[in-house]
């Protein structure tokens, strides 16, 4: 039981430091898609980790687990809000790939680059070679 108990400790521990952290990120962030993004998974693991904590409660006080007992609800409750909130994340990832999504120019942007790249060389080779000369 002590060993449910730390893992489930734990767990809470880093669910809270999730949400900070994405707190943090968020508020760097101007308005736009990407931060609306950043809400709605901050909402999804909130719900998570409210499911931790209610079930970290439950195994420190020792509440049974059982399936017609009333304090086993607020869990289904909880983990549906938190997928709910995935689904409603996961639509927004696909808006965001439309919005910022470069699959074709990155084809064309690598091409330049790699043009670039190999004129740079090219210049620097001439350069020596134009140097060696003198």
């Amino acid at each position: 039981m002590a060993h449910i108990v730390l893992v489930s400790v734990t767990t809470v521990i880093f669910g809270i430091a999730s949400l900070l952290l994405i707190s943090r990120a968020r508020r760097r962030l101007s308005d736009g898609s990407i931060r609306r993004y950043m809400d709605n998974f901050a909402i999804c693991l909130s719900f998570i980790v409210i499911f931790s904590v209610w079930q970290t409660a439950r195994t420190i006080f020792g509440v049974n687990i059982d399936v017609e007992s009333l304090t086993t609800y607020p869990e289904y409750i909880f983990i549906a809000f938190a997928y709910i909130a995935f689904v409603i994340s996961s639509y927004r990832v696909i808006k965001i790939s439309e919005e910022f999504g470069f699959k074709e120019q990155g084809a064309k942007i690598n091409q330049i680059v790699k043009e670039t790249k190999e004129g740079y060389q090219m210049q620097k080779k001439f350069t020596k070679t134009k140097k060696g000369k003198k």
